[in-house]
């Protein structure tokens, strides 16, 4: 997956109108008579995998278009106390106004990034496919889903366009899973799959009965899970969903099914800790550092 500016700059500039509203008052009288050029970084004080860089530059280029930035890291790169991830030479008020936007962009996306790296790391011993599901912050899915990516796992459906997705609701209107499916198939264009989120074993049966290309084992536990692997037998594409977190999905990947989708990954992350300084990094961030540093090496 990839971003481009036309993609991300409508959510930059909402960033920028919620910063901003009528001016910077404290920045702008400032440099009312005299704006310099300076420069300045965005650097790590915490550890973690750097993702989102594209939104702070863009915050810098839609306030001064004339702004240099340079990259230091890029997306994906891992990060520790002290990383400078961009270098920066513009207008003083520039720095005032974009500080916040920028920061908060880059320090949230990395934050996904890193705990994605995290689940990465669990599972790398199996086969399994971690996605992401669409828990998460409404308006800024695209934005999440990217930095699922930048961690290494794979997206689920972006939105409800994106498959046939056979959830309770669905069934208990329908009838049965048996009726949603046939109906689906009649109304539905040939090019979409059917996936049907299943609560017992019995629901898998008859889905597999329905011949769907994919069966969701929706907050089964491990035996279940194994068990309706056996059912499967490869005639789909397993997942297992639900509760999933950092303590369980190793075990759950163990039993070898083929996807495993996390809310967990989206809907509850902690940003990575950045600053941006104008000239020098700040005596207190130094001293920040150098704590962490020390730690990270005893």
């Amino acid at each position: 997956m990839r971003l481009n500016r036309f993609m991300i700059r409508p959510l930059v500039e909402a960033g920028l109108r919620e910063e901003l509203n009528a001016g910077d008052t404290t920045g702008g009288f400032l440099v009312w008579d005299d704006d310099p050029v300076l420069t300045g970084q965005i650097y790590a004080k915490g550890s973690g995998i750097v993702c989102g860089l594209m939104f702070s530059e863009e915050t810098i280029k839609l306030i001064e278009p004339e702004a240099e930035v340079e990259y230091c890291v890029q997306e994906g790169d891992p990060i520790g106390p002290g990383t400078v991830m961009l270098k920066i030479r513009a207008r003083a008020s520039t720095f005032f106004m974009i500080e916040r936007a920028a920061l908060d962009w880059v320090q949230q996306l990395s934050g996904i990034a890193t705990k994605v790296r995290r689940y990465m790391d669990l599972v790398k011993h199996t086969r399994v496919r971690l996605t992401d599901t669409r828990k998460g912050w409404p308006g800024l899915r695209m934005v999440q889903k990217y930095a699922v990516r930048v961690g290494g796992a794979h997206n689920h459906i972006f939105n409800l366009n994106n498959c046939i997705l056979v959830k309770d609701n669905h069934i208990k209107l329908a009838g049965s899973i048996t009726n949603a499916v046939a109906i689906l198939r009649a109304r539905a264009q040939h090019t979409n799959k059917i996936e049907v989120e299943c609560e017992t074993l019995e629901m898998v049966q008859e889905a597999l009965e329905c011949k769907v290309e994919v069966i969701m084992f929706d907050n089964m536990d491990l035996d279940e899970v194994r068990a309706g692997l056996k059912l499967v037998n490869g005639r789909a594409i397993t997942e297992a969903s639900g509760g999933v977190n950092e303590t369980t999905v190793a075990r759950i990947a163990e039993t070898g099914v083929d996807v495993i989708s996390v809310g967990d990954m989206t809907h509850s992350v902690r940003a990575i800790d950045m600053s941006l300084d104008v000239k020098d990094i700040k005596p207190s961030a130094q001293r920040t550092i150098q704590r962490l540093k020390t730690l990270a090496s005893s």
